[in-house]
């Protein structure tokens, strides 16, 4: 009985590897191939270029002759990892994503073949990157991180626009720093922190204390005002006190004339 199954099972891998090389042979010896939406296929003839179909459809070929190698011409996204030093020689842990597009298929399938991720993006972007963080300390990155990305941007994507890939866009996900500095800027900002809040009180008192002068200086104006407001007040009232009740007297020139002794 477990020689039948052993007998068996042969059978049955013997039938599967005929069918798979059977299909194999149908798919080859097709005279037909297709194109996928979002590629283009780059049609070989005999290990050289026949044609470059950049539509979307089904084409004729050669059987055994022709074979077709397709690109995907579609936003496609790579996410990397690197290692960078900043300019005060911080070490910077940093993952960025970049979306980039094929440009020219048959250009960077003959200048550099179907491994162009691992062959230029990646190490294009690792140059741009470590590049550009080399010209901020840590601190500036932190602060700066929007101007940083941009730097990268517009480096990578003249550098990708050489080898027919258009560049869409880049971004950092994220870019750690090691745990002496992190600390250290936590301590600076908590002692910025406490500066400006002492700075703060003092300019609070500064102001109390400007807006009492002005009070004071408030009410001594309007005490002066006061006082000489009394004053006359108070010189009528004495003279009033010292009064004898008779109205002054006016002379008038006929006054003078009755005055005036006779000659006897």
């Amino acid at each position: 009985m477990h020689n039948r199954e052993y007998i068996s099972l042969i059978r049955y891998v013997v039938v599967t590897l005929v069918l798979i090389a059977f299909g194999f042979l149908i798919l080859a010896g097709s005279p037909v191939f297709m194109v996928d939406p979002g590629f283009a296929g780059i049609h070989l003839r005999l290990a050289s270029v026949h044609d470059v179909k950049l539509s979307s459809g089904y084409y004729f070929k050669y059987p055994f002759i022709d074979r077709v190698i397709p690109i995907d011409m579609r936003i496609k996204k790579s996410v990397i990892k690197t290692e960078a030093f900043s300019k005060d020689l911080q070490t910077v842990d940093i993952e960025v994503a970049i979306n980039y597009r094929i440009k020219d298929p048959l250009a960077l399938y003959q200048d550099i073949g179907l491994n162009y991720e691992q062959i230029v993006i990646d190490p294009f972007t690792q140059e741009s990157v470590k590049a550009v963080i080399a010209m901020f300390t840590a601190e500036e990155l932190t602060q700066h991180r929007n101007k940083a990305k941009e730097y990268v941007k517009e480096d990578l994507k003249k550098a990708l626009e050489q080898v027919n890939i258009t560049l869409i866009d880049f971004n950092f996900i994220h870019a750690d720093f090691q745990q002496e500095f992190i600390r250290a800027v936590e301590q600076k900002q908590i002692s910025e922190q406490h500066a400006r809040q002492a700075k703060f009180y003092t300019e609070t008192v500064k102001e109390e204390a400007q807006q009492v002068r002005e009070r004071a200086d408030a009410e001594a104006y309007a005490m002066s005002v006061k006082k000489d407001a009394v004053t006359p007040k108070l010189a009528l009232l004495k003279a009033i006190e010292k009064w004898d009740g008779r109205l002054p007297r006016i002379m008038t020139a006929a006054d003078a004339l009755l005055n005036i002794p006779s000659k006897e």
